[in-house]
């Protein structure tokens, strides 16, 4: 496992193909922390602001939040958290999951695609399984195999599914909007909605209990407005329609970011376990040896202890607490001399690798 740090702005491209799993997330650093499975599996090379990253082992990349970021194609799944600058998914050969960017668009997703708390507009051409969503403005998608689930939109919907479709609309003036399912149709909307439906369904079942209206009917095709009429809103379904009212729900697939969690939570802990007990065996023979004269030596050897006494137990990297408060930035320290030198003896005796010097240093600036 290895770990890379480089400087990174803010408007730069970010382009990344993997043949593994890779989850990239914005923050306020202007710098690019990369932690590989692999490290020989990890190529990295900055063409004129543009960083391509290739990558044959599972990937974390931590990023500033504006870059624009654009996965040509991953072979596993691929995590989004947290970008503000454009989001471009090419291919993905697993499931795709984004949470709190601006907009996206993905082409093709081999398996299932979830999002939530999107901004602006989410457009997904092809995706193999299903897709769930919660809270986006405009949303469009084009050919999904599965069912189709998204509650909370704001904006106008563009979708064609092979299975079921629930939608939930946020917004009392419900936009131009069509809707085609090959299996059921749900449509949730608020006490106040404004539309004109036009409805067809081959299960000729048709029910609305919504915007003042309330309909039981077995026919293949109906119009009826909501409330004062609005938008014509094309709801063409295989299986029975259903319109409802109903309030914006996350549903079933919240459980995909609590794993999304899970699954990277400890990964690269091994480079913070591998430091510790190189600063363990070198720490105890400076104080054995004869650096024991030195006062400030072994202040230093005291420090790094508690460096990583404070590190254990801590996730280094990402962080998945949406309800956490932002953390206290707290002044850089400045690492002494004495402490330098225990690095690069370290280093010198190949206790540790160039990347894992880096990584220590790091911490005892904190």
């Amino acid at each position: 496992m290895k770990q890379t740090t480089v400087p990174m702005k803010e408007d730069a491209r970010l382009i990344i193909r993997s043949g593994a799993d890779v989850l990239v997330e914005g923050n306020e650093l202007l710098q690019l922390t990369a932690i590989v499975d692999d490290s020989d599996s990890f190529r990295m090379k900055d063409e004129g602001g543009a960083i391509y990253v290739r990558a044959d082992a599972d990937a974390r990349l931590r990023v500033p939040a504006g870059v624009s970021v654009t996965l040509e194609k991953v072979g596993g799944d691929a995590g989004l958290l947290n970008l503000q600058g454009q989001v471009i998914v090419q291919r993905v050969g697993g499931d795709l999951t984004v949470q709190k960017v601006n907009s996206f668009t993905a082409d093709t997703v081999g398996g299932d695609c979830y999002f939530k708390e999107v901004s602006g507009a989410v457009d997904v051409n092809r995706v193999g399984g299903d897709v769930d969503g919660f809270k986006v403005d405009d949303f469009s998608a084009h050919d999904v195999g599965g069912d189709l689930e998204v509650s909370g939109v704001s904006g106008k919907v563009s979708a064609r599914c092979g299975g079921d479709a629930h939608l939930q609309f946020n917004t009392s003036e419900i936009a131009e909007s069509r809707i085609e399912a090959g299996g059921d149709i749900s449509m949730y909307v608020l006490a106040t909605a404004k539309a004109l439906l036009h409805m067809r369904c081959d299960g000729e079942e048709i029910k609305v209990e919504a915007g003042g209206q309330h309909l039981d009917s077995e026919v293949e095709s109906y119009d009826l407005p909501l409330g004062d009429g609005g938008a014509r809103v094309e709801l063409d379904a295989g299986g029975s329609i259903a319109v409802k009212e109903g309030k914006e729900t996350m549903g079933e697939f919240t459980f995909v970011f609590e794993d999304l969690e899970d699954n990277w939570r400890d990964f690269g802990k091994e480079i913070e376990e591998k430091i510790r007990q190189s600063m363990k065996g070198v720490n105890h023979g400076l104080r054995q040896a004869g650096w024991q004269t030195s006062e400030a030596m072994r202040k230093a050897a005291d420090k790094m202890d508690e460096a990583f006494r404070q590190r254990d137990g801590k996730v280094i990297g990402f962080s998945f607490d949406n309800d956490a408060a932002e953390p206290v930035k707290k002044e850089k320290k400045v690492v002494s001399d004495q402490e330098r030198i225990l690095v690069l003896k370290m280093l010198q005796e190949k206790k540790i690798s160039v990347e894992e010097a880096e990584k220590l240093l790091q911490a005892l600036e904190n």
